[in-house]
């Protein structure tokens, strides 16, 4: 056989190589392998590599190079302790979270997005599901479907949304839940001012998107001014100031968390965040939000967030570790929109445990990367009943180990 002969044949093994495998790095070793054995020229085989390449590139659809696929697997055992004389003094669970979805690079900078997701529909906030049942196989829900346009400065996403913090807004996860995909429309805006970068954010949502002659559109307006701006070469601070504001007949609508008073107060609240980042050591981040309702006439219309975080687990061999205190009265926010896993006992009723408003105590949290991939997390969460309607105190630990691909 000539040498073109073998050129020709390594470009067709490796182009059909790379239909299963596109690594670069798999068809180096073979390529590797065919120079050592003197077939072909150093120069040969970069040429052979890099056409090889192109034609596969060229033989897939456009739809599969603007598409990115990812997902997670998260693994927990989740325990909650109270004092025995609650009738209820552990609970203990073994839960999973496993999440997948996908990104579309489009023209004319639209973008579309896609996310599965386990869990059930009962909790807006929650994605996990509790490992029961003997073997039979688990539901897995659409928790996002959206699609996003740059209009020049300006960026529009409608649809079933990512979660606020992955869209622009400078949120608390405290008062909005990290797993809540809200359905509707925002736009977020954003422009120098001297040495701020100043945003400008909104949102309608809606709890129920249907009017007949039965019930009506019911929505959630939610809007934020944020900005940023760099002290020095080793500092950053973040603020923002929002609010919200709901109708007032949609917030039957789901009943997973407790907390709210049940006397018709209106949920309108005001919060204001900050964050100050500094680059020494491992990295230093302190922050803090301070809300308030102000459709509440009572007194339990305030919450207060503030905490320190050190490090950031990024990458492989990366840890961080997170100390916060959280103290929400009962009418402070809309409970459903809070983070699940904070609650005590007596946040709705005495001896029984619930996550939302009417809950105050500390949360401690480490985080480690083994790989790049794979993260190991421990969070304990000490908590009791703002108001003191239980005055027992609660332990919740949660132990994870997250695989990301």
């Amino acid at each position: 056989m000539s040498r073109n002969s073998y050129k020709n044949l390594c470009l067709g093994v490796l182009t059909g190589f790379a239909a299963f495998n596109a690594e670069a790095g798999d068809n180096a070793s073979l390529l590797k392998k065919l120079v050592e054995k003197g077939v072909i020229s150093e120069g040969e085989a970069t040429a052979i590599a890099e056409e090889a390449n192109s034609e596969f590139n060229n033989s897939m659809p456009s739809w599969v190079n603007s598409l990115t696929l990812k997902g997670d697997l998260r693994l927990r055992y989740d325990h909650t302790y109270d004092s025995a004389s609650n009738g209820a003094s552990a609970e203990d669970r073994w839960r999973y979270r496993f999440r997948f979805g996908g990104t579309a690079e489009m023209n004319n900078g639209v973008k579309t997005g896609f996310r599965l997701a386990s869990g059930g529909t009962s909790d807006l906030g929650s994605t996990n599901t509790t490992i029961d049942g003997g073997f039979r196989r688990d539901d897995f829900y659409l928790d996002q479907a959206w699609a996003q346009m740059d209009l020049g400065e300006v960026t529009v996403i409608g649809g079933k949304n990512p979660n606020f913090e992955k869209t622009g807004w400078k949120l608390s996860k405290a008062l909005f839940d990290g797993d809540i995909t809200p359905e509707g429309f925002e736009a977020h805006y954003s422009t120098e001012a001297g040495a701020v970068n100043v945003g400008f954010h909104g949102g309608v949502y809606f709890l129920t998107g249907e009017d007949d002659s039965s019930k009506s559109i019911e929505n959630l307006f939610l809007g934020q001014i944020t900005a940023t701006t760099t002290l020095s070469d080793t500092s950053k601070l973040d603020l923002g100031l929002g609010a919200y504001t709901v109708d007032d007949s949609g917030l039957d609508e789901t009943t997973a968390r407790v907390g709210n008073s049940s006397s018709g107060v209106g949920y309108s609240p005001v919060f204001l965040d900050a964050a100050l980042s500094l680059k020494t050591g491992p990295g230093v981040k302190i922050y803090g939000t301070y809300v308030n309702n102000q459709e509440s006439s009572a007194t339990k219309d305030t919450g207060y967030i503030t905490g320190i975080k050190f490090g950031s687990a990024k990458k492989a061999g990366q840890w961080e570790a997170k100390y916060e205190f959280r103290s929400l009265e009962a009418d402070a926010v809309w409970d459903e929109l809070t983070d699940s896993d904070f609650g005590a006992f007596g946040a709705a009723t005495a001896n029984s445990f619930g996550s939302g408003t009417n809950v105050e105590g500390t949360v401690l949290q480490g985080k480690y990367m083994v790989y790049d991939n794979v993260q190991a997390a421990l969070t304990w969460m000490h908590t009791e009943s703002e108001d003191g309607t239980d005055d027992e105190s609660n332990n919740r630990i949660q132990a994870d180990l997250i695989f990301k691909f």
